[in-house]
């Protein structure tokens, strides 16, 4: 059956997306679908290219179950790694190709990580950049060696989207950083997804400006969030 909205909905629906005015004729329809498409990235619905949005890491459960799984991160802590791409100059290969191939390139890139890394969770965290995520669930870490046979694979995936007989100098090529981020005592589930990202965003910076020497970058983070010893008494 059809539903209708009041006046005071559709003005506050406006208020919350303001440019729908200028970009649609039916500005309260497209703010709704904006809040619709948020909602679902939030739960980690896949986008177009098969890869999970940003929120869904930032404000959504993605990492719930795997806090439930580490038994808490009591012992030796709760860890997680990341196998990071990055496709170099997605301006400058829209500009080659064309939208469409630039779409291509970046599915490959995300197909070929959810291939080489099985049970990983391929998150988008920019446009052009994607993290496979080696979470407990997954029984996958992060280990030396890794970054150059992605970086290897991710070449010979995308060029298999790429107009037969591209020279050499025009393939895509990635910028790939491998991390491991141990947090101890974590609180609660809902600190993990913006503290990893907030690191995917370090390591990936790292990589890209030459600044780490190890192929790993491992990093530890004290949390304290749950506090040793016998309970305090009550009364």
């Amino acid at each position: 059956m059809p539903y209708s909205v009041d006046d005071a909905t559709a003005t506050a629906l406006i208020a919350l997306h303001p440019w729908a005015v200028a970009r649609s004729p039916q500005p309260v329809q497209l703010a709704v679908e904006t809040l619709l498409e948020a909602e679902r990235a939030r739960r980690g619905q896949p986008d177009k290219l098969g890869a999970i949005p940003a929120l869904a890491l930032t404000q959504g459960s993605l990492l719930k179950e795997e806090f439930d799984l580490s038994t808490h991160a009591h012992h030796d802590g709760w860890r997680v790694g990341a196998v990071i791409a990055d496709v170099q100059g997605m301006i400058t290969i829209n500009a080659r190709f064309g939208f469409g191939v630039g779409d291509a390139v970046l599915k490959a890139t995300v197909d070929s990580l959810a291939a080489q890394y099985p049970g990983a969770k391929v998150v988008r965290i920019h446009p052009d950049a994607f993290a496979a995520l080696l979470t407990p669930t997954s029984q996958l870490t992060a280990q030396e060696g890794q970054r150059e046979a992605t970086r290897t694979r991710l070449s010979e995936d995308v060029a298999k989207v790429l107009p037969a007989g591209t020279p050499t100098q025009d393939m895509p090529r990635h910028t790939v950083s491998v991390m491991e981020l141990t947090v101890d005592q974590p609180s609660h589930w809902q600190v993990l997804g913006p503290l990893l990202w907030a690191e995917l965003e370090r390591a990936h910076v790292m990589e890209r400006q030459g600044r780490t020497e190890d192929e790993v970058q491992r990093r530890r983070i004290r949390l304290d969030g749950f506090v040793p010893g016998p309970p305090t008494p009550r009364g």
